[in-house]
Order: C-alpha cells, then structure tokens, then sequence
C-alpha cells in the first residue's frame, strides 16, 4: 500500500478504524478490476479467493455498511457477490440503483437512446463481433479484453468512428474504461452515485471509495477530501485517488481494517461469582 496524497488524512482515517469501532463505516466498491480480476469471459469473474468471506465480516458488524458501484447491470452483482446481510448496489454507472430491500430504481432512458443502443448492437453483429458487446441499462459497452496487442488500436478507432454516427443527436457519449469503449448517458456516472449516498448519509461516517477504473475516477473526484479514495490495481497509473494497493493481497489486507472485532472479556472474576 501506498498513500500517494494527502498523508495526514490517510493516516487519520486509519486511526480513526483503529481507536473507534463503534464510528460508521460507509465502504464504496467497484467490482470487475476491483474486487475481482478482469477476464475474458465476463460471466465468470469471480472475486478474488477470500474477498467474500471478508465483505461478510465486514457487514456483519452494523456500523458498516457497503455499497457496489459498477458498469454492470446492479442484479449481476448479487450473483458473484451473495453475501450473507443485504447490501446496496449501484449498476450501469449510477444509471441503477438496488436498495437493502430489493427495491430498484432507475434513471429514465429515451426512445432515442434505446435506438442508439439497438443501432450498435446491430453494427456488432453485421461484423461478427456480437460477443464483444454488453448491453447494460443506459450503456453499451464494446469490450477488447483478449484480443491481440497489435489489433486493438486500428478496432477501437473503428468502433469510435462507429459509435459517433449512431450517438449524434442521442445525448449519449463515449467513454473509454479499461478494457474497451461504452456509449453512456451524459451527465450520470459513477460520481454521481458518491454524491447521492454522501446526500443521503446522516451522522458521524467515515467513507472510502475502492476502484480501479477510469470510471473511478469520477467517484474519486466526488469523494474528494470527505474520504479517502484507494486505487486498486496492479500497476499504479495517474490517479486523484489518495492511496494506491496492489490487488489481491494488499486489497485484503485494507479491506480487513474494517472488520470489527468483538472485545473479549478481560476481567476477573471471583470464584465465588461462579
């Protein structure tokens, strides 16, 4: 682990896990590059080994609390993450959002947008790549994971190229994350998840962000000096997060500063007690 900026907050922050147990703990997560390795098949990115059974720690204690923040659908989470106490979690870029119950909101998406969506899916399959396509609610998302180095560049510029006829007029964006391209809603990210849990969460609370993404950054940002932000990746990379951690051995071993460990029962007693 390396704190990269702001020191005296890093370090405050841990301190505070240490000396105050009972102060809440709001965790934010991403998923894929985060909690889980990247890999081609995207049904099969499983966390990494031992991560579950440290988020089931972790939420077992009530003054922790944790939410996902991902670009996958919201639903998917729940069935790579199927932890014992219920969870929240944020899907296709703050576009989604699954409550402790169950309940699921999401941010309304046009005609136009839905058009786009069926237009790209369309142009993936005319050029035989419809397994390079995930379809989330309110993105797209074109993935290059598995390919060979020196095709990537020559098909991202294609898909870009492609993907900026079908978005004109839609109000849809392209953004890049790694690993691919994604045509996104304008205006709602990652970021804008952060800020409405940050809104909403009363009291004393000490938050964090983990993510690995471009698209973390924003969250990063959203954060800013209200938390501390952790880059997780193997390689560091320019980043506003505050601390840098190598996945999956230094991930595990942040993660497990905030489980909460009961006090054992230090006093003695008197025989006669008994």
């Amino acid at each position: 682990m390396k704190t990269i900026k702001n020191p005296e907050k890093v370090r405050a922050f841990f301190d505070c896990l240490r000396d105050y147990p009972r102060i809440k703990r709001l965790i934010m997560l991403d998923y894929d590059g985060t909690l889980a390795p990247f890999v081609v098949d995207r049904d099969r990115a499983y966390p990494y080994e031992g991560v579950l059974e440290i988020l089931d720690q972790i939420v077992s204690s009530k003054t922790n609390k944790i939410v996902i923040i991902t670009g996958r659908n919201a639903a998917k989470i729940k069935d790579f993450l199927p932890l014992k106490n219920p969870y929240e979690v944020w899907g296709a870029h703050g576009m989604e959002r699954v409550l402790h119950d169950g309940s699921v909101t999401r941010t309304p998406i046009t005609e136009d947008v839905q058009k786009a969506f069926s237009k790209a899916s369309k142009w993936a399959k005319t050029h035989g790549m419809s397994d390079r396509i995930e379809q989330k609610y309110g993105s797209l998302a074109f993935h290059i994971r598995g390919l060979e180095k020196d095709k990537i560049e020559a098909l991202l510029t294609y898909a870009k190229d492609a993907f900026k006829k079908i978005s004109e007029g839609t109000g849809l964006e392209i953004k890049e994350f790694d690993g691919g391209i994604e045509l996104r809603t304008q205006g709602v990210d990652k970021g804008t998840a952060v800020r409405t849990i940050l809104s909403e969460t009363e009291g004393d609370t000490i938050f964090s962000y983990f993510g690995d993404d471009l698209t973390d950054e924003d969250a990063f940002t959203a954060l800013g000096d209200l938390g501390v932000s952790f880059l997780v990746r193997p390689e560091y990379r320019p980043t506003k997060a505050d601390v840098w951690v190598k996945p999956p051995h230094e991930l595990k071993d942040v993660l497990k500063r905030f489980i909460v460990k009961p006090k054992s029962c230090t006093a003695k007693r008197d025989r006669n007690d008994f």
